[in-house]
């Protein structure tokens, strides 16, 4: 018989994580649904106290800046949007689902980073006047999801990943290359596939780091991939290790190229300004979206 190799035991062990909880899986097929109404959402969270309770707290946080208190989930659910319920549902779950850390991760700056792409990937796909159907936000917060199961599934392997960032000076993506022989975004796009999430979904989450290979959802995979550039360049990275991407590297005129190819209308003044926008938008909102997923 064959000896296993690392890729092998990778995907035997991705095949064997266990499905999301009921209520978020049923909260995924009926999102598929073109006659989802909010009656059925409604039905669903409240089987599920603890979510039911997330999202209180959330549309009474000082965020959404409500001056009276909400306290059913009907109301909760038509000033959140069928969307943004959604996502936090799935991310409450998938956070939930994630428990065992190893020593090296950090699950705070991780949720953090998650948070603020989700939030950047939002507010670009306004400002660039693109349809959000509630994707944006969604593979923003679990575009990393494979992160956290190399951390779960494979601690010491997770731990020798952050040694050789820290050594090495390089990206996670190179690092994990290196050691596991495949990325986070490969695993969480088989993952994704397995839990059933929309194609759309999966293909930002797969191609965040190359949208150019995306030949079906390039311009969504483009705004992931901006948002993450831009949560790194504000110095929100998912490790310690990771270093802050410059503003300046980044945005070489092949990428701006590729950008506008896709729709998006940018170049290097609008960058900067862009910028400006986001730090803006981050200092604005930001630091109330972050105890949401405490």
């Amino acid at each position: 018989m064959a000896q296993e190799t690392k890729i092998d035991r990778i995907v035997r062990t991705i095949e064997q994580i266990p499905t999301l909880p009921v209520i978020s899986t049923q909260i995924l097929r009926l999102f598929r649904d073109e006659n989802i109404n909010l009656r059925q959402v409604e039905e669903l969270v409240e089987k599920d106290p603890p979510l039911a309770a997330k999202i209180l707290k959330i549309v009474n946080s000082s965020f959404y800046g409500l001056l009276n208190k909400i306290s059913t989930i009907e109301h909760a659910i038509i000033i959140l949007g069928l969307n943004e319920i959604r996502s936090v549902a799935i991310g409450f779950a998938i956070q939930s689902h994630f428990k065992s850390h190893s020593n090296s991760f950090e699950p705070a700056r991780f949720w953090k980073h998650s948070i603020i792409c989700s939030q950047i990937a939002k507010y670009l796909a306004k400002y660039f006047n693109v349809v959000d159907d509630g994707t944006y936000f969604l593979s923003g917060l679990i575009h990393d999801i494979g992160k956290l199961v190399i951390d779960q599934y494979f601690q010491e392997d997770f731990k020798t990943i952050i040694q050789y960032i820290a050594k090495n000076q390089c990206t996670f993506s190179k690092a994990e290359k290196e050691i596991l022989g495949v990325t986070h975004y490969q695993i969480a796009a088989k993952l994704l596939r397995q839990w059933n999430f929309p194609e759309k979904v999966i293909m930002q989450v797969f191609y965040h780091h190359a949208p150019w290979h995306d030949k079906n959802f390039t311009t969504e995979s483009a705004i992931l991939y901006l948002s993450n550039i831009l949560t790194k360049i504000n110095g929100f990275t998912c490790s310690s290790e990771e270093k802050p991407i410059s503003s300046t590297d980044v945005m070489k005129p092949s990428i701006l190229e590729f950008l506008n190819k896709t729709g998006l209308d940018i170049d290097q003044e609008s960058y900067k300004n862009l910028l400006v926008l986001i730090r803006e938008h981050i200092a604005a909102e930001t630091n109330n979206v972050l105890t949401l997923f405490e």
